[in-house]
């Protein structure tokens, strides 16, 4: 009751304030799959295959002399049956404010991406929805052992600052931390991000250090590139994560992606080999996606996955259980809107 009453109040907000620039947008996703792994299979109906539902307000204001301030409030959902992404969190995904300039760059406070997550938009081709690989195998710490500790995919108590373009090339540098420790001494995630883009070419590399309330502490390495041929857009991506306990065990893992567009359809492939080092653990994955594009606004798709595991891996997709050494196949049909 107390989220939906926020919730009614910011609509009301935003529909009274409509003039200063405040925007309603979002996205529904939902699909039916077919998941298997372990020892069997089931049929189930999900969101956020083809793209994150997701509902947010942002806005801006001119201040004068080059200067612009603006805000961000989205919150993720589950379309299927109507709950919030982050229980008893209305915007799990962005609360932020910021102030910009095209001379003197942007500085953000509040919950926002890792820095990591310019560069993976760049090179994943399902954009780190729920059946991408590079979330679901890339970005794994859970068989890493030694208090591994995995990026966020929003930052909470965030600052953030990004550089003007320097003719295509700019720079990010993020910390936050919180004070509720059982350890007494802070988690706090550090992030930069170096990136050049013109349009054609992206190349971009990103170090994170993540410690969680234990004072354990795992660095995460990131570099990639993407470069359009015409229209069809072909991406590498490159990912190293070293917990720093010596239990620990360091992941190696390497994408390769394509979007291939052509009138209203819309191809997307994706493979990714991961590596633990000492742990026998190792997988491939590969993931396949077509769209056919409604309208602007509206496309039906289908994403067929497969994840190989060997040794004591056990990656999976969708919610199909996962056991050590076994594959796991998904396959799914969905419709997106986005408003």
């Amino acid at each position: 009751m107390l989220a939906t009453g926020m919730l009614l109040g910011i609509l009301g907000i935003a529909c009274t304030t409509a003039h200063a620039q405040v925007q309603l947008y979002g996205a529904i996703d939902n699909y039916v799959s077919y998941d298997s792994g372990g020892k069997g299979g089931s049929t189930q109906v999900g969101s956020g295959a083809g793209a994150t539902s997701r509902f947010g307000f942002t806005g801006t204001e001119d201040l004068g002399g080059g200067l612009q301030s603006g805000f961000r409030l989205e919150s993720g959902l589950n379309t299927a049956n109507g709950t919030l992404q982050s229980t008893n969190t209305i915007f799990n995904r962005e609360a932020n404010l910021w102030l910009s300039s095209h001379e003197l760059g942007m500085l953000k406070i509040g919950r926002q991406f890792p820095t990591i997550f310019p560069l993976s938009a760049q090179v994943d081709p399902f954009a780190l929805t729920k059946f991408s690989l590079l979330s679901n195998m890339v970005y794994q710490t859970s068989d890493l052992g030694g208090g591994a500790v995995g990026i966020d995919s929003r930052v909470p108590n965030a600052v953030s600052y990004t550089t003007p373009d320097f003719g295509g090339f700019t720079a990010q540098v993020l910390y936050a931390t919180s004070t509720a420790t059982p350890s007494g001494s802070p988690p706090h995630t550090t992030g930069v991000l170096g990136q050049y883009d013109d349009g054609r070419l992206y190349v971009g590399a990103s170090y994170n250090l993540v410690r969680n309330d234990f004072s354990q502490t795992t660095d995460h390495y990131g570099a990639g590139m993407s470069y359009k041929l015409g229209a069809t857009v072909l991406s590498f991506a490159w990912n190293r994560i070293v917990p720093r306990e010596a239990t620990g065990r360091i992941v190696s893992a390497y994408l390769l992606g394509a979007t291939i567009p052509f009138d209203v359809h819309v191809i997307k492939i994706s493979l990714v080999e991961r590596l633990v080092a000492g742990g026998g653990n190792h997988a491939f994955g590969a993931l396949g996606g077509y769209e056919y594009l409604l309208s602007k606004r509206t496309a039906l798709y289908t994403r067929v996955g497969w994840i190989d595991n060997n040794g004591a891996s056990a990656l999976t997709l969708d919610n199909a259980q996962a056991a050590a050494g076994r594959d796991v196949f998904v396959t799914a049909l969905g419709i997106t809107h986005r408003f």
